[in-house]
């Protein structure tokens, strides 16, 4: 059985809408518990506010989605599924060019924070805004780095591999060249004199090497023959 058409509400004790209810006024109540679905508002014409914290219980993996069409293809969706759940994403604003603080919260000391585009889709960071991106910390890129324009640093640019210097044979698998221009060119290290085959133009160094002509090698056939440099003493 519901309620329909009241003017108006006002209780000073617990409200409990077990059915359908419609009030074409105002609504003034201290405790409102609703079961079944409830509905606020017209979704294209009215607008709601809620004034005060506002807490959200939900176990469900689309405790809270945002959409034109609700929970299908939503614009936002908090999963809240994972069983024991304590972390989540903490949003601070501040005052105007204070910035927004985005960071993990957790019941935790530490907690990590990952950003996913779908599939294949891409991540763009600041590829809207003009500013520039800082990244503060010690950061790892297990994938290939791509410069487009150019990598400028007033700190050394270290380049390191997991690896050991590789020997001649182990180089191509093993190594950590640095490759230059769209030919391919590079400059590595192995631990004795070069023959494996790399473009023509390339240069190696041998940790092995004791004399003015074992130390430096330069490719001059785009295949495995090698010609060292003079290298003083």
């Amino acid at each position: 059985m519901g309620i329909t058409n009241l003017d108006s509400l006002t209780l000073g004790g617990d409200l409990i809408v077990l059915g359908t209810t419609s009030f074409s006024g105002g609504v003034t109540e201290v405790d409102l518990t609703t079961t079944g679905n409830t509905i606020l508002g017209n979704a294209v014409t009215d607008t709601t506010t809620i004034n005060g914290a506002t807490t959200i219980v939900s176990t469900s993996a689309s405790a809270l989605t945002v959409g034109a069409n609700g929970a299908t293809n939503p614009v936002l969706k908090i999963d809240a599924s994972t069983t024991s759940v304590a972390t989540g994403l903490g949003i601070t604003g501040a005052a105007a060019a204070g910035g927004v603080a985005i960071a993990a919260i957790s019941s935790g000391t530490d907690e990590s924070l990952t950003i996913d585009a779908k599939g294949t889709g891409t991540i763009g960071i600041g590829s809207v805004s003009t500013g520039a991106v800082t990244i503060t910390p010690a950061t790892t890129i297990t994938g290939l780095l791509t410069a487009t324009a150019g990598i400028t640093s007033v700190a050394d640019i270290v380049l390191e591999s997991g690896t050991a210097v590789p020997a001649t044979a182990g180089a191509v698998a093993a190594g950590a060249p640095v490759t230059l221009y769209s030919t391919g060119i590079v400059i590595e290290v192995t631990s004795d004199a070069p023959t494996h085959t790399r473009p023509k133009g390339s240069i190696c160094i041998n940790t092995g090497g004791t004399t003015t002509s074992t130390r430096m090698y330069v490719n001059t056939d785009g295949a495995g023959t090698w010609t060292s440099f003079t290298t003083a003493a």
